[in-house]
């Protein structure tokens, strides 16, 4: 699902090979696999009809690049797009702004494409304000990103 999500959030221009090989060695079954054993993650997964549609991945221990308000990082928060809409996403954020607050009384950060308007605006309506800017590097490319910190910052 994350391989599905991904190339179609960013890879309105079709696919090239730095995208290819990207996906092929990041989005894994051997990387989530080890992203479920690491103590400072946290996966959180939205279904539908016992159907996986979307997942949240939180970071504990990795700080803002913006400002130091926050250590817990929302890392990815991916829905199918034929659920986009349907709650599930504010539900995942919801769930990770718990775990959030649970585990490290902290507000949590994230970085989203400045490209994505449909993500900004989401972010934009759960209270999320921008606090800075990183760019996601994919071989000679460098891709902004807006650093977003949630509302209780």
């Amino acid at each position: 699902m994350a391989t599905q999500v991904w190339l179609h959030t960013y890879c309105t221009n079709g696919v090239n090979t730095e995208v290819a090989q990207y996906v092929l060695s990041e989005l894994t079954v051997e990387r989530f696999a080890v992203r479920l054993t690491e103590p400072q993650s946290h996966i959180l997964v939205g279904e539908f009809q016992e159907w996986l549609v979307g997942f949240a991945a939180v970071r504990f221990g990795a700080s803002c690049p913006s400002i130091a308000k926050s250590t817990v990082e929302l890392q990815t928060l991916y829905v199918q797009e034929h659920f986009i809409g349907q709650g599930i996403g504010r539900s995942l954020l919801e769930a990770a702004e718990a775990k959030a607050r649970e585990k490290a009384a902290a507000p949590l950060w994230l970085s989203v494409n400045a490209q994505n308007a449909q993500a900004i605006a989401f972010y934009a309506r759960q209270g999320y304000n921008r606090v800075g800017t990183t760019y996601f590097v994919l071989g000679e490319g460098r891709h902004e990103n807006h650093v977003l910190i949630g509302g209780d910052a």
